[in-house]
């Protein structure tokens, strides 16, 4: 089945590779940079002596090592999306990439400041041995240090546009740094990296202090400034999800009543497309009691368009969670009954995490007709546990989140599904829901 690759990814990506283009680059230069010490200077009355190509070699060593090191990082970064593009939502992934891209600017920035002291030994040293200056050999030698320098930002500044561009997909993830038994401690990943970019300017500017360099007061403040904006970038997930809450449950609440006041105890069947006239509708069978057998296909497509089925026992009503599998289904870029149980499982975990952002993680596994999923730290959490005070809806029909499952499942296999259990973890951070597929010889039983 062909992945659909999102346009991020391609963003990034490209960022990376050209991060690890640049830096390239900015080594080879400064291959140029040494030949032009090493060859023409001696040209110019240097005179070789291992106090001053010691402490050359020293830095040049190191800005070479900070450079491999960078490049490397990057690479990894680059290999991570690679994998997220090939096989989807991994755990972790992006923020994983971004504290490499958090290194990647430190090594870097290292490599900025290791240029910069190897700079002030051929422009303060070297002339004590000898070196003439001429404008024959420093303009070429200026030229190579600039576009070093230049090539270096970018650099940086390709690392930080990939760090914001992560952010900005996953502005509603929230890292969980570890757990308590009374008190959970969670902290965004926009407030981590914060932390990370702030600090790491701070230790920039008090190298640019101590070494009385520019370029690290630069990049110092330069990485504070950044830190503080993604301090001021809220997600806004709160605000969001007491929205939903806020105009989901009354509706679940007056449909709760109405069953109550009817009289109804049956579970609640949601139809597969054979069931309805029109087979991009969902439809939920409920009967009168427990026990009652689920009518036929041509019973119910005789009274489709009514609630409270006359010739039949029961009421068909639309599920609360149609228009969100409608949703999923836009998105997808397709209709659930062009496709099979084995495309919901492989698509619908990355459609919750990446796609909508509704889920930090999920998964799906199915065995003997039985659907198991398992979604942590949902948007709908809040939702799904006040719809279990209602009980009607949470013994037959299910919240909004559940029900757009329950429909999804019903167009995919092309059976009548029931919600068999719901259940949150402790922490209401993990929804466990089981859903059963109705094979032909039940849909002819007792519900």
């Amino acid at each position: 089945m062909k992945k659909r690759i999102h346009l991020t990814s391609i963003i990034l990506l490209a960022l990376l590779l050209v991060g690890i283009a640049l830096t390239a680059f900015s080594a080879y230069f400064f291959t140029r940079l040494d030949q032009v010490v090493h060859g023409d200077l001696y040209r110019y009355g240097l005179q070789f002596n291992y106090e001053w190509a010691g402490q050359y070699w020293a830095y040049s060593r190191q800005l070479t090592s900070c450079l491999t090191i960078a490049i490397a990082i990057i690479g990894i970064a680059a290999l991570f999306v690679l994998i997220q593009m090939r096989i989807g939502k991994i755990e972790s992934t992006k923020l994983v990439i971004s504290m490499l891209l958090i290194i990647g600017i430190g090594t870097t920035s290292f490599s900025a400041f290791f240029f910069t002291r190897l700079d002030y030994v051929v422009h303060n040293d070297l002339y004590r041995y000898g070196l003439q200056f001429s404008y024959e050999w420093a303009p070429q030698y200026w030229t190579y240090a600039r576009v070093i320098l230049g090539l270096l930002g970018l650099v940086i500044v390709t690392n930080i546009t990939s760090i914001a561009l992560i952010l900005a997909a996953e502005r509603t993830r929230e890292i969980r740094l570890f757990l308590s038994a009374h008190s959970p401690l969670r902290i965004s990943s926009t407030k981590l990296i914060f932390f990370v970019l702030f600090f790491a300017g701070v230790i920039a500017l008090s190298f640019s202090i101590n070494f009385t360099s520019s370029i690290l007061a630069f990049i110092g403040l330069g990485l504070i400034f950044w830190g503080a904006l993604l301090l001021y970038i809220h997600p806004g997930k709160y605000i969001k999800q007491t929205l939903l809450d806020k105009t989901a449950l009354p509706s679940l609440a007056s449909l709760d009543q109405m069953i109550t006041e009817l009289g109804y105890t049956g579970k609640g069947v949601y139809l597969p497309p054979k069931y309805l006239k029109n087979f991009e509708s969902n439809k939920i069978y409920i009967s009168p009691q427990k026990g009652s057998k689920l009518p036929s296909p041509e019973q119910i497509q005789k009274e489709e368009d009514k609630t409270i089925l006359t010739n039949l026992e029961g009421i068909l009503i639309t599920p609360p969670g149609a228009e969100l599998t409608k949703l999923f289904e836009d998105t997808l870029g397709t209709n659930f009954t062009r496709v099979d149980l084995q495309f919901v499982e492989q698509n619908i975990p990355r459609l919750l995490i990446e796609d909508l952002e509704i889920a930090q993680n999920a998964h799906i596994e199915t065995k003997n007709n039985i659907v198991h999923i398992k979604i942590e730290n949902s948007i709908y959490k809040n939702i799904c546990n006040e719809a279990r005070k209602l009980k009607n809806i949470h013994a037959s029909i299910g919240c909004p989140f559940c029900s757009a499952i329950a429909c999804a499942l019903a167009k995919a296999t092309g059976k009548p599904v029931t919600i068999e259990s719901d259940e949150t973890s402790e922490d209401n951070q993990t929804i466990d829901i089981e859903y059963r597929l109705l094979e032909e010889t039940e849909e002819k039983k007792e519900q």
